[in-house]
Formats: structure tokens, sequence, C-alpha cells
């Protein structure tokens, strides 16, 4: 069961553009736990905190984020915002959760054994990187695995091959590829001078030509 993940958070209110770049200078990333049918609550975070706790768990946890002693908010990442070259995070967008209430997530595709699959000279075509599930929050894994050890060429992997936690249904079509093995295609480059006859000092004029 995906156990929860405590993150100390503190409340603000909605800020400038200038008020947000200086939470980034300090170390703090803003965010906002939007709640249906309720106006969105704003954060901010220490963004090393934040950073480590989504490398380690991933986006699809489940995330207490803790305002004070008496307040804290169960919720899941929905987005991260980036600056468009940089890439750096500017805004996390938390779902507020109920654990007992069936949501949907995007969760990531981990594949075991590719070393060894290329090693012996196979080539992996990967369709999809993640597949959307639904069920309860705390059922949620924070990855699927795929063993590609044993595989062969002209193996493939259907999202219905797929081994998903008891109560986790998934929303991508069974009979979507997720992957296949094949052998390397072999390049053939032909050259004019392999399709050509090279003719050299010594070669001999054909039968019926004229000799000069």
């Amino acid at each position: 069961m995906n156990e929860s993940i405590k993150l100390m958070i503190t409340k603000r209110d909605k800020g400038s553009k200038g008020a947000m770049n200086k939470l980034r200078k300090e170390g703090f990333l803003p965010g906002s736990i939007s709640q249906r049918g309720r106006e969105a609550i704003s954060f901010s975070v220490r963004k090393d905190d934040f950073s480590k706790a989504l490398n380690e768990h991933g986006m699809a946890s489940i995330y207490t984020l803790q305002a004070d002693k008496k307040t804290a908010y169960t919720a899941m990442v929905r987005e991260i915002q980036h600056a468009p070259v940089s890439r750096e995070w500017l805004h996390v967008t938390f779902q507020l959760v109920s654990l007992t209430e069936e949501t949907t997530a995007d969760i990531p595709l981990h594949l075991k054994g590719r070393e060894e699959l290329l090693h012996k000279g196979f080539e992996l075509l990967q369709q999809l990187e993640s597949i959307q599930i639904k069920g309860l929050p705390g059922a949620f894994p924070t990855s699927i695995d795929i063993d590609l050890s044993d595989m062969e060429p002209g193996d493939q992997v259907s999202i219905a091959d797929l081994k998903l936690p008891k109560g986790i249904t998934s929303l991508t079509e069974p009979d979507r590829l997720v992957l296949s093995i094949s052998y390397p295609k072999l390049r053939e480059e032909e050259t004019a001078e392999d399709q050509e006859t090279p003719v050299g000092e010594n070669a001999k004029p054909k039968a019926g030509s004229d000799a000069l």
C-alpha cells in the first residue's frame, strides 16, 4: 500500500509575481492545493524537502501536507510547472484526496532487466512510459514493474499483460501496446561502387564492342 509522506508547508496569501520570485530565491517552492467546489489553498514548501520526497516516492504517492499541529491535508501531486528554458520548478499543484474515494493517477512503468536485454543484442521498442489508473489512493503503486530479462525477439507486452494491485484498474485500453522486442535492424548501405562493375586498365572489352 502507498504510505503517506509528510511535508511541512507554510500557508500564504496569493502573492504577486515579485513575491513568488522572492520565495524561490529563498529556497521555497510556491504551491497550491486544489479542492472540489472550494477555493484553492496557497502555500509554500522548502524546495529541497519537496525534491527529496518526489525523487524517493514519485508523483503518485500520497502526501500529508502539514501546515501546523492541527491542520494537515491529504493530497497528491497533480502538476509541476517549469520555466520554459531552465526547466526550473516554478509552482506545484496538489489535489486534495480522500482515502475512501476513488481517483485517477498516471503511474510510471519501470523496466527491469533492460541492460541484460540489450547485452543480448536485442532491440527494445517502448511505446508507453506510463499508464493512467483508477482506484483508492492508498492502493496506488509508485510504479508498475515489467521484467524484460527473459524476453526474446517477437515478444510483446500490452496493457492487459500488466500486473496491477488489487482494486486498481487501468483506464488505458487493454490492447494498447506497451513495448515489443525485436532483432536490431541491419542498415544496408549500398554505394554506387558496390552496384557497378569496376573497370580497370586490364579489363577486357565486351564482345562486339568497337576497338579503338
